[in-house]
């Protein structure tokens, strides 16, 4: 793999993680956890390492207003975790 393509990869896959982040509605809170870059590095790493890049994109150009991560992503734990948190400080409807 040239350099090259590993720098589009990386671009490609950080694109689809913030994407993600900001479809599901997570970004926000994300970017305000304790230690906030080790999370979102970790979380970088899992998606890096994924091997449906195409599903993630279909899903992402697809879905409208999701309540979760599809069950592919290597992420969906953490993004769960992260909406259950913003789900329990809002107010009750």
């Amino acid at each position: 793999m040239s350099v090259l393509n590993i720098f589009s990869r990386l671009t490609n896959r950080a694109d689809l993680m913030d994407d993600m982040m900001d479809k599901l509605g997570v970004s926000e809170e994300m970017h305000q956890m304790p230690d906030h870059a080790g999370v979102l590095r970790r979380a970088a790493n899992r998606c890096l390492s994924c091997e449906k890049p195409d599903s993630c994109q279909q899903w992402l150009n697809t879905e409208i207003s999701p309540s979760e991560a599809p069950y592919f992503c290597k992420n969906h734990d953490l993004f769960e975790r992260v909406i259950e948190k913003i789900n329990a400080k809002s107010p009750a409807a």
